[in-house]
């Protein structure tokens, strides 16, 4: 008999708009599917990804809960109001045409923490964005939009279910980006699932 995989977890560091937010979004997403021919993301699970890290062992969530609270970043105000795509992936997005730098600066930082633990991440440059539709066929959105505004003072792992009715995202542990040196709140439940 083969040994059994270790359990890991799709995970993901990101920024979640308040669901006023995402709800607008959601509404934005359904449009822009229809006009591009693709499949929107739900509203619920709106988000500006920071770090991507994919599959992980769940018996070294830890590692990325330590790496996490060694990043400094603070509140920064997010405008996304242009509409763009990565036509190769076939997904839809909307981002800030004007990219704050205190998110450059907090997605900088947790990529050297991350980096420094040894969690491999993505070579291209850094391009905060919203997916609102996968698998479009075209024609692609590229125009302004919104604008869908809010403000970021934490930042989350999330992490990801693959279900028959989609992706569902729960929120792993969170970090405010205010006096956060000594706050984090996990959910010991959401390290339980695959």
């Amino acid at each position: 008999m083969a040994p059994s995989a270790e359990p890991t977890a799709r995970v993901f560091f990101a920024l979640v708009p308040p669901p006023e937010v995402q709800q607008g979004l959601g509404d934005l997403a359904r449009e822009t599917a229809r006009r591009a021919h693709g499949r929107p993301v739900p509203s619920e699970n709106m988000h500006v990804t920071l770090a991507f890290i994919g599959a992980w062992p769940v018996a070294r969530l830890a590692t990325l809960l330590d790496a996490a609270a060694n990043v400094d970043g603070e509140p920064t105000y997010v405008v996304l109001d242009r509409l763009g795509a990565f036509r190769r992936a076939g997904i839809a997005w909307i981002g800030p045409s004007l990219v704050p730098d205190e998110l450059m600066r907090l997605a900088a930082s947790l990529a050297a923490a991350l980096t420094a633990v040894g969690v491999p991440l993505d070579a291209q440059p850094y391009h905060p964005h919203v997916t609102l539709a996968r698998r479009c066929r075209g024609p692609y959105p590229e125009a302004a939009a919104g604008p869908f505004a809010f403000d970021a003072d934490r930042f989350v792992l999330m992490q990801s279910q693959t279900l028959a009715e989609g992706a569902r995202y729960s929120v792993v542990a969170d970090w405010s980006l205010r006096n956060r040196a000594d706050q984090v709140e996990s959910n010991p439940d959401a390290s339980q699932h695959e």
